[in-house]
């Protein structure tokens, strides 16, 4: 009779457990699940980033290229007179 009543405390002690690791895991689905949505949000700004920073870069060359022509022409007048 003892052995079956620590049978029936193990069993529903494993029930208990088992119980808290459901719970826990759809905690951590739904935790899972945010995280996902925030990895997407993150990895869409950063696309978003540097795309603006490839744009930035192309005006900055562009600048240069023509403040390189300006000072080209500066020094080709220079040199005539």
């Amino acid at each position: 009779m003892e052995l079956l009543e620590q049978l029936e405390k193990q069993v529903a002690a494993l029930l208990d457990r088992l119980d808290r690791l459901k719970t826990e895991n759809a905690r951590l689905r739904t935790e899972s699940a945010a995280m996902g949505a925030d990895k997407a949000a993150l990895e869409e700004e950063n696309l978003r980033l540097l795309e603006a920073l490839e744009k930035e870069e192309q005006t900055r060359k562009a600048a240069l290229g023509r403040i390189d022509a300006l000072l080209h022409d500066i020094q080709e007048h220079d040199s005539v007179e």
